[in-house]
């Protein structure tokens, strides 16, 4: 019984292991910050970062909305 129960608890923390270093996570996404120079700039619609631009488009790193263009 208590073999069983040491191979479960191995499992078990080997599982979230590898679940938290999930390396397709919004957390871990790379987004450019835009410079004053660049034409196309995104940011989040919600305002997550403040008037934070990026110069590709992609998701917010805070809340994981989709970035808009500014205008």
């Amino acid at each position: 019984m208590k073999k069983i129960i040491s191979i479960l608890t191995v499992v078990t923390v080997v599982t979230f292991a590898t679940a938290c270093n999930n390396s397709g996570s919004i957390k871990n996404q790379k987004l450019i910050v835009a410079s004053d120079t660049a034409s196309v700039k995104y940011q989040c619609p919600m305002k997550c970062e403040g008037d934070t631009a990026y110069t590709t488009a992609g998701q917010c790193p805070v809340c994981a909305m989709d970035l808009e263009k500014v205008k």
